[in-house]
C-alpha cells in the first residue's frame, strides 16, 4: 500500500493510537460524509481517510501498522516519513500493498466504494446509510364540507383521498359533534409516502360549515337573528325562539329593546369540543334583536303611528343641535 500523505492513518482519521474501533468508526463516518465526492468534497482526501479506515479497523493489519509506526520502518523503507514524503508501506512478510485490498469490506475497488456509499449502502456494511438521509412524507390536506346540523350534532362521512401509492383510499371520517369551521381532524401516516425508509405524513381533515338560514356558528356559540315589530320592541313581547337542538325556548323581549340587542340563552350552542368550559359543556344561543320597519301602512296603521308620533315628545337628535 502507498500511503499518500504525511501524516499517520491515526492522524488522518483524528483520533489517538489508542482510540477504539467504534471510535475510529465514528470519525471515519463523519469525515467521509464531510469528504465524499458526491457531498462536493475531495476525492483525494477522500481515498485518503478510506485507505486509513480500511487498515486501522482490520485488527491484523493495524497490529503490523503500529508496529512500523513503533520501529521507524517507514523510514527503513526508503526515507519516505524522514524526507516529509508519503509512506511506502512495504507490508511486510505479506509482500508489497500497491493499493488498498477491499476484499475484506464487501467491494473491490474505490470505484465500488463510491458507488455503494451513493447508493445509501454504507461504506463498510449496510448499518450506515450515506447520502440517503430519510425523508418523511408531507402531510395531505382536504377540506370536508358538512352543514350547519351535521357539524352541530355530528356525524361521519366517506372521504376518497389519493393514496401514498397513488392511487385512491377511502376514509371513513367521524365528524364530532360541535365541529367547528375549520377545525383539523388527523389521521397517522394516511398522508404522502416517506422515502428511504422515512415515515409517511399525516391525512388532515378539515371541517367547513355550509351556511344555515336561521343560524351561524362563533365557536360553540350559535347566533340568531330575532325580528321585532315597531310595537313588540317598543312594549315588549314573549317569543319563542328556536334553538339548534330542535327545543322551543321562550324568550321575554322587554319593552323599550333598541336594534342589537343581544339576548343570550345558556347551554343552547354547540357542544364544546373536547368538553371544555361551562357545566353543561355547549355553547350558549345568542339572540340579536333586529328591528323590523314595516313597507306598507293601512290606512288604521298610518292614523295609529300619527297618533303615536304627535303624543310624542323625546327628542331623538337634540345633539345635533
Amino acid at each position: 500500500m502507498v500511503q499518500t500523505t504525511d501524516k499517520s492513518y491515526y492522524e488522518v482519521l483524528g483520533v489517538g493510537e489508542k482510540a477504539t474501533t467504534d471510535e475510529i468508526k465514528k470519525s471515519f463516518k463523519k469525515l467521509a460524509r464531510k469528504h465524499h465526492p458526491d457531498a462536493g468534497g475531495d476525492e483525494a482526501i477522500f481515498k485518503e481517510i478510506s485507505e486509513a479506515y480500511e487498515v486501522l479497523s482490520d485488527e491484523e493489519k493495524r497490529k503490523e501498522y503500529d508496529t512500523m509506526l513503533r520501529y521507524g520502518a517507514f523510514a527503513a523503507a526508503g526515507g519516505a516519513r524522514a524526507a516529509g514524503g508519503p509512506y511506502n508501506w512495504g507490508g511486510g512478510s505479506q509482500g508489497g500493498y500497491s493499493s488498498v485490498d477491499f476484499g475484506g469490506g464487501g467491494f473491490s475497488s474505490i470505484g465500488d466504494l463510491f458507488s455503494r456509499m451513493a447508493a445509501g449502502e454504507g461504506a463498510f456494511g449496510t448499518d450506515w446509510e450515506f447520502g440517503q438521509k430519510k425523508v418523511n412524507g408531507q402531510d395531505i390536506q382536504v377540506t370536508l364540507e358538512v352543514t350547519f346540523e351535521e357539524a352541530f350534532k355530528g356525524t361521519e362521512k366517506r372521504v376518497t383521498v389519493k393514496s401514498s401509492d397513488g392511487g385512491n383510499q377511502t376514509i371513513d371520517v367521524k365528524v364530532p359533534e360541535g365541529a367547528v369551521e375549520g377545525g383539523k381532524l388527523r389521521y397517522k401516516g394516511k398522508g404522502a409516502a416517506g422515502s428511504n425508509g422515512g415515515k409517511n405524513g399525516d391525512l388532515l381533515i378539515v371541517t367547513s360549515i355550509k351556511p344555515h338560514q336561521l343560524y351561524a356558528r362563533s365557536g360553540a356559540d350559535v347566533l340568531i337573528d330575532l325580528p321585532l315589530t315597531l310595537d313588540e320592541a317598543a312594549l315588549g313581547a314573549s317569543i319563542v325562539v328556536p334553538a339548534p337542538d330542535g327545543s322551543q325556548v321562550k324568550l321575554r323581549v322587554p319593552a323599550g329593546t333598541q336594534e342589537g340587542k343581544v339576548f343570550l340563552i345558556k347551554g343552547k350552542g354547540a357542544k364544546r369540543v373536547g368538553g371544555k368550559q361551562g357545566s353543561s359543556g355547549h355553547g350558549d344561543l345568542k339572540v340579536k334583536a333586529t328591528l323590523v320597519v314595516p313597507r306598507d301602512l293601512n290606512d288604521a296603521q298610518r292614523e295609529a303611528l300619527a297618533a303615536f308620533a304627535a303624543a310624542g315628545t323625546e327628542d331623538i337628535r337634540k345633539g345635533w343641535a
